[in-house]
């Protein structure tokens, strides 16, 4: 902090000094009049004339932006320290400390505008640039923070950080061979460079030079050994599914430290890739003893347990939890093993402890409904789930998709429409609800109206899987718009691959399209993944009697035949099973 000058007024600074330290912690001074200089217009303006500067006027309404800048008054703080400028054009201080307020203020634009203003006045100073270029960073203006960066290491050629930050934003603009420049210029000038092995080592990774980009991750673990960067090297390892590597140095990490309980985590992740149950056993266990929550370490045991069917002892780890702890997680667990057990009756009790406000109530809603709908008892399920819509705290779009399901199936379809009616009102950005309401139309034979469900199911979400199989599906099946069908149906095969109806989908549009060879292709992998589907059987008997096939053609038919059970299907596969004869 500059020390006052002496002044021809020096009673009267005092008392002014003194009343910003005394009155101003309690009131603005709103009695001074305080003329604010022009905005500023054009970066080309100069500094006010410096013949005469007033150092203790400066000096006044420096400190009146000091407080009020801790006092988080910005605006007023910015107009004391211009007003500070005026009477001291030449304060260094007030110079550089306006754009740190303008950045405090979220006016990055107008600190730029200072600071361009700054480096034109001192262009020998490399601080402003720094923080211009951080500005630059910030606004996504990466090739001037890059300008600035050649700038600052054209001042200052030894200075190690500066060849970081633009090897880094290089490599963030993808110009990773100007990045290996400038970190191999970084290396020169200092070869132990933690930081500069690092990001090398990143940078090898970006550009696929794996084997490479492993040798530099070594050499910066040998320079400075950290979990942290540990961990780092092993997602690498992941990355190449070299699970024996990120093994090894997850024992490390642990060697160091036992009770690093991530690290203990990520060697059962890593073991459970390999699919060594038992060695993640044995880590859960040695992490148990240092763990401050062994209740999370039972249930990941648990879990495993679950994972390798070994549901008596997954049960004897989450009873003393569910039964006497209350768990919830550990009393829904316990219910899924009842239920997988085949004790329903086991399972039900458990669930219905589970009470409104528990991290798996919906869960549990869930599963009773599946039980008692597998038991027989339909009315019981709906019961459960009208119940819980009437909460409003609880009526998630789950729960009243779930019932529409049930409606639907019982074809009571009247209800449906009306519950979805009533869904879309308090959830009308719910894409499930919108194809639960395709799905109805479709039911009752209104299949324009489905089309135009499923339509608003992908304005809502564009990659909802299911909506686009089915718009592709119909217009397939429509022999209609069959160019965007494909599209559809292969973004919906992306979103979830290895489905045997979304195969299914492509292998029909294919045959609408008249690419018989793909088609029977993709029909034929549908089978692989669905082989008890009447449909896709059918879909097949009809590509072999397109290419000419009668004897393949009549076989597939009389499989769908054997698989299908209304009697309008047999009507159908009947003729076509005489057709081909």
């Amino acid at each position: 902090m500059m020390l006052l000058p002496k002044s021809p007024y020096p009673l009267f600074v005092c008392v002014l000094v003194m009343l910003l330290f005394n009155a101003c912690a309690h009131i603005s001074p709103e009695g001074v009049n305080i003329t604010r200089p022009q905005p500023i217009v054009d970066e080309e303006d100069q500094y006010p004339s410096a013949e005469h500067p007033d150092s203790s006027c400066s000096y006044f309404y420096f400190l009146w932006g000091t407080h009020a800048e801790n006092n988080t008054r910005y605006s007023e703080a910015e107009e004391a320290f211009e007003k500070a400028l005026i009477c001291d054009p030449e304060s260094r201080y007030i110079i550089r400390r306006l754009p740190i307020l303008l950045i405090r203020m979220g006016n990055y634009d107008g600190a730029a505008s200072w600071l361009r203003k700054i480096i034109r006045k001192y262009p020998k100073e490399l601080q402003d640039r720094l923080l211009l270029a951080r500005i630059y960073i910030r606004n996504n203006e990466t090739e001037k923070a890059i300008g600035l960066y050649n700038e600052l290491i054209a001042m200052s050629p030894d200075d190690e950080t500066l060849f970081l930050r633009l090897g880094f934003l290089y490599s963030e603009q993808n110009q990773l061979q100007e990045a290996e420049k400038i970190f191999q210029q970084a290396l020169k000038i200092n070869p132990e460079s933690l930081f500069a092995h690092l990001y090398f080592a990143r940078l090898l990774a970006q550009k696929g030079d794996y084997r490479e980009a492993e040798q530099w991750y070594e050499k910066t673990l040998a320079i400075n050994w950290s979990a942290e960067l540990a961990y780092e090297f092993a997602l690498f390892y992941e990355k190449q599914n070299d699970f024996y590597k990120m093994k090894s140095l997850y024992h490390t990490i642990l060697k160091k430290d036992p009770g690093d309980i991530r690290a203990g985590l990520a060697l059962v992740h890593t073991l459970l890739l390999q699919d060594k149950e038992d060695e993640a056993l044995q880590v859960l266990s040695e992490l148990r003893g240092y763990s401050e929550d062994p209740v999370q370490i039972d249930i990941i045991t648990a879990r495993l347990y679950l994972r390798a069917k070994k549901l008596d002892q997954a049960a004897a780890i989450l009873k003393p939890m569910a039964l006497e702890q209350n768990d919830s997680e550990a009393t829904y667990m316990l219910a899924v093993i009842y239920y997988k057990q085949d004790k329903s009756s086991m399972a039900m009790e458990l669930l219905t402890t589970l009470k409104k406000g528990s991290n798996k109530f919906e869960e549990s809603l869930y599963l009773q409904v599946r039980i008692l709908m597998e038991d027989g008892l339909d009315s019981q399920a709906i019961h459960i789930l009208k119940n819980a819509i009437e909460d409003e705290d609880i009526a998630t779009p789950g729960l009243y998709t779930l019932l529409a399901s049930l409606y639907m199936e019982r074809e009571q379809f009247q209800e449906c429409a009306a519950l979805l009616s009533k869904a879309l009102l308090k959830h009308p950005d719910n894409a499930q609800i919108y194809f639960e309401y395709g799905l109805l139309h479709e039911e009752t034979g209104s299949r324009q109206q489905a089309i135009i469900a499923m339509e608003n199911v992908l304005k809502v979400n564009p990659d909802h899987a299911e909506a686009l199989n089915y718009l592709g599906y119909t217009w397939a099946d429509n022999n209609t718009n069959l160019v965007q069908a494909l599209e559809y149906i292969k973004r919906s095969m992306l979103l979830k691959p290895n489905n045997g109806y979304i195969q299914d989908s492509l292998g029909w549009v294919y045959f609408r399209m008249g690419k018989l060879d793909l088609a029977r292709k993709e029909i034929l992998k549908a089978l692989e993944l669905e082989p008890e589907d009447p449909n896709i059987h059918e879909h097949l008997g009809d590509i072999y009697k397109a290419q000419g096939f009668p004897d393949k053609a009549e076989k597939s038919y009389r499989r769908a035949l054997e698989l299908y059970q209304d009697s309008s299907d047999e009507t159908r596969l009947l003729k076509k099973i005489n057709a081909v004869q």
